[in-house]
């Protein structure tokens, strides 16, 4: 019964209140914010000549005074969908208005058995259960906890239950933010209009009292300390509801990114034996910085870097899609990116996509992508205080954003990577730079 009644609020919330169907090209009136047909708000704006009023509270607008509400048109298109699927389903009347949940399940089952003189579409529903007495010698197919046909039945009439419940939920969370964006814009206006009467007001010599209109005998003017207050209200209002926006969209991203095989969050140490000379990492393997003097002694190695100022990342890629951040100085020169696997160590040579190094870095105080042929100049207001590395192996893609504002900062184009594992490199410049690996 529950779902049903959802069904039912969200037709009445798409349903026009003049022409009591489904919104067509939905518009706001801006005056009270309530929501009609265009074409029902032309033709009342037709019928009242020169003046127009709310069909719905009748308060006055001038011509022109809408505005679309594309919200509340996604809304309409969700629920025609839901009603349309439910048509398709043949679901009686009574229980597309709020029928049990049980009786759907009964009407799923049903309609599971295909009879010679149906035509409805049974794709959705797979295919019909097999005679196991047709292949006597083959094996018994495995079944899920449920029990054979039956349990089947069961998980596609919940795997159907789930997906009307997320359509009304997503619906129903449309609807809402459609209403509250009509209210909000229409405190707005009550506000503007309270502003522009007091500015007039005040160049006619009026000396903001509460005296009483004649053409609004019961109607108090506002004070321009009340407006500012109300504004004051309205603004903290609009910030809490952004930081509520912000977390939302915090949640659906990260479960977005576990359902659709996002980039994995990846824990990168430091590779002492890559490490140029110069080039110190601490004991936990998270953090490089440059020395004036080279350590003495050390250990011979075909890894290390004897030219660039460079080290790598004990972690290796081969597959999937991979993401870390690094903590970046201020001041000092550095890069940081992705490397080949068996990237040149001994000679000096630019770092570039060329070399088989897709990074981004700051030099003389300005980002830039280390490209090929030259280096590309990235017109940043500020230097982003953490930086994270995107790794798409099979998309053969490194990309580079800002870790704290999520901003995007260089995409590199499509490589081919050929099967070769790629590390994290960092490259320290003449400054005193430490980079740090984020946990």
């Amino acid at each position: 019964m529950a779902e049903g009644n959802a069904v039912r609020n969200l037709r009445e919330e798409a349903t026009c209140a003049v022409c009591l169907d489904f919104f067509r090209r939905p518009v706001m009136l801006l005056a009270c914010g309530h929501n009609f047909c265009h074409a029902c708000v032309a033709r009342c704006a037709q019928k009242g000549g020169g003046a127009a009023s709310c069909p719905q509270c009748r308060l006055p607008f001038p011509r022109g005074a809408f505005r679309p509400n594309r919200q509340l048109a996604n809304v309409v298109a969700a629920v025609r969908e839901l009603v349309a699927e439910e048509q398709d389903l043949g679901l009686p009347a009574a229980s597309r208005a709020g029928g049990a949940h049980g009786e759907r399940r009964a009407h799923l089952e049903d309609r599971q058995e295909p009879t010679p003189s149906s035509s409805a579409p049974q794709e959705h529903l797979g295919p019909p259960p097999k005679n196991p007495q047709e292949d006597e010698g083959a094996a018994a197919p495995l079944t899920p906890p449920g029990g054979g046909d039956g349990g089947q039945q069961a998980l596609l009439a919940r795997v159907e239950a789930e997906r009307q419940k997320l359509l009304a939920v997503l619906g129903g969370l449309r609807g809402l933010v459609g209403q509250q964006e009509s209210r909000l814009l229409a405190r707005l206006g009550h506000l503007r209009r309270g502003l522009e009467e007091a500015k007039g007001r005040q160049a006619g010599g009026d000396r903001w009292d509460c005296s009483i209109t004649p053409s609004r005998s019961t109607e108090r003017r506002p004070r321009p300390l009340e407006l500012e207050a109300e504004l004051e209200d309205f603004s903290q209002k609009n910030n809490a509801l952004a930081a509520v926006v912000e977390r939302l969209k915090d949640v659906l991203a990260c479960s977005l990114e576990e359902d659709l095989g996002g980039y994995q969050k990846a824990s990168v140490t430091l590779d002492p034996a890559t490490a140029h000379p110069q080039i110190l990492v601490s004991p936990d393997g998270r953090s490089a910085r440059r020395c004036k003097t080279p350590r003495d002694p050390l250990p011979g190695s075909s890894e290390r870097f004897e030219a660039l100022r460079c080290v790598l990342g004990r972690q290796g890629f081969a597959e999937g899609r991979h993401r870390w951040a690094v903590e970046v100085p201020p001041g000092p020169d550095w890069a940081l990116g992705v490397a080949r696997e068996f990237v040149p160590r001994k000679g000096c040579y630019g770092l570039s996509p060329a070399r088989g190094v897709w990074a981004v870095g700051q030099w003389l105080g300005q980002l830039r992508a280390l490209t090929w042929p030259s280096p590309t100049c990235l017109p940043l207001a500020r230097v982003p205080k953490r930086i994270e590395v995107a790794l798409d192996y099979g998309g053969g893609r490194v990309a580079f954003r800002d870790a704290d504002s999520e901003a995007e900062i260089f995409a590199f184009p499509p490589a081919a990577f050929a099967g070769e594992r790629l590390r994290p490199l960092l490259w320290l410049g003449e400054g005193p730079a430490l980079l740090t690996f984020c946990p």
